[in-house]
């Protein structure tokens, strides 16, 4: 989203003028770690990359993935300047774009960087309402209605195919994983919802 709309050489100047990076991070690699001093955005250009936090009790929950070319993540610490409450660990060898933020921060009321300025602005404005929708989930008074809830924001006509493990998904949740199967289990029994491996449908009364 930070590059919609610009053309290459818009972008390569971008690049030049930003002083922007590129590295190389092996499975397994710490692309960040929480505490860390946020310096700069950080957009994917291949591979997968997974941001998680660890409680004080030391139980780690996972709080995003990255999969899509030019995702980007770590934007909001890196423009306040201030330190990681999270992790980001490369899931398989990925490049990632380093981007430092100051430079970001000075594209605003500047002319030549025009575009890039109002992309971060969009940028922003999406991951606010992302982070809303998950906050609605996260706060659901009931483990059902956080998973309908998180169902709802997945589907799309009417069913939820998802991408990564039932253990995965308790982790996103922040649910034991026993927990979950035995909800979806009562949830299909009470005609709400179909499972057929990692495909959900969503039944039309709860649509």
């Amino acid at each position: 989203m930070l590059f919609n709309g610009l053309s290459p050489e818009e972008f390569q100047d971008f690049i030049l003028w930003s002083k922007a990076m590129t590295q190389v991070y092996g499975p397994g690699q710490a692309i960040f770690q929480e505490g860390q001093e946020a310096l700069d955005i950080y957009v994917l250009l291949r591979g997968r990359v997974e941001v998680d936090q660890l409680s004080p009790s030391g139980r780690r929950t996972v709080v995003a993935h990255f999969s899509q070319e030019h995702s980007i993540f770590g934007e909001v610490y890196a423009l306040l300047a201030i330190p990681f409450d999270y992790s980001a660990w490369a899931k398989e060898e990925s490049v990632i774009l380093k981007i430092p933020a100051q430079a970001v921060l000075r594209t605003l009321g500047n002319k030549s960087q025009e575009k890039i300025a109002k992309n971060l602005v969009r940028l922003l404005a999406s991951k606010a309402y992302t982070l809303n929708q998950k906050l609605m989930v996260q706060t659901a008074p009931s483990l059902r209605e956080k998973i309908l809830m998180d169902l709802a924001q997945r589907q799309k006509n009417g069913q939820v195919v998802l991408g990564f493990s039932r253990e995965k998904w308790a982790e996103i949740l922040a649910v034991p994983r026993p927990s979950l199967s035995r909800e979806l289990s009562k949830m299909q029994e009470d005609g709400l919802i179909s499972i057929d491996r990692r495909t959900i449908s969503l039944l039309n009364e709860i649509l």
